[in-house]
């Protein structure tokens, strides 16, 4: 019986042409054929050596691109200290840029929701999140889908 390790290796040219079906640029397929190959050895212990691996290997990759495509369909929030300001010549960006600001800090003062949303929105992992602010994992998710679902009605926006 082969080790996970070594099924990645013999897969991984596969794993990369299946890639190139979700991706057209090369790079950003190999960088789903990695995520995924990571991802089958974060889980390893998780694997069935009685199954195939090909199905499993792509159920992962799946996963990965269908997270991946679903952050990038929604606006993501930027971290809005440090975004650049000089881009905004409009007046009318600047002072929808401030008229949003003002919502998203009016929103964090009402709610603890916020600050996950925030550092979601910035890159952070469900865990990164939940060690940074001290919650169990759980808890994020839903502070998360709460932190949304505050924004949206503040802002008027419907589900993206």
């Amino acid at each position: 019986m082969k080790s996970v390790e070594d099924l990645v290796v013999e897969h991984i040219d596969w794993m990369r042409r299946k890639a190139r079906t979700y991706y057209s640029e090369p790079q950003d397929a190999d960088d789903l054929a990695g995520e995924t190959a990571y991802r089958i050895l974060l889980y390893a212990d998780r694997y069935n050596h009685a199954s195939n691996f090909k199905p499993w290997a792509s159920v992962i990759m799946e996963n990965i691109y269908i997270t991946q495509y679903n952050r990038r369909r929604c606006v993501l929030f930027t971290g809005y200290p440090e975004y650049d300001m000089a881009g905004f010549e409009r007046a009318d960006n600047l002072a929808t840029l401030n008229h949003l600001t003002e919502i998203i800090n009016r929103q964090r003062d009402k709610s603890v929701c916020i600050e996950c949303v925030m550092l979601y929105a910035m890159g952070y992992c469900y865990d990164e999140i939940a060690r940074a602010v001290g919650i169990p994992v759980g808890t994020v998710k839903s502070r998360i889908a709460a932190g949304r679902k505050t924004l949206r009605k503040a802002l008027n926006v419907s589900k993206c």
